[in-house]
């Protein structure tokens, strides 16, 4: 699952991030560390991989760092051990409720 305004390391542009924050409905979706990176891995990518035996590390470190701005997302989901369709499921299904209710940003907005 890919994002069409950012991936994880958006929230290290703040100004974007803060963008996003405030225009539009926010997701964290997220992983235990090993299925992440072995998800990166199944994309082909092993840049974070190359010639670095800490790269797990590393992964877990960058995440515990990015988590206090992870968490300013209006919606958290974890998907480990869950299938793409599952995921998209329950993305769906929060969003669908959300909207019905009038949350707080609903759609994204200039």
């Amino acid at each position: 699952m890919r994002s069409p305004f950012g991936r994880g390391g958006v929230v290290s542009a703040k100004e974007t991030f803060d963008y996003l924050l405030s225009h539009c409905y926010t997701i964290w979706i997220k992983a235990q560390p090993e299925e992440h990176m072995s998800r990166v891995l199944e994309q082909g990518d092993f840049r974070a991989m190359a010639g670095n035996d800490q790269a797990m590390e590393d992964l877990r470190r960058i995440l515990d760092a990015r988590e206090p701005l992870y968490r300013q997302a209006d919606m958290e989901l974890d998907t480990s051990g869950s299938t793409v369709e599952a995921s998209f499921f329950e993305i769906e299904n929060n969003i669908a409720v959300e909207f019905a209710v009038g949350g707080s940003r609903g759609r994204c907005r200039d």
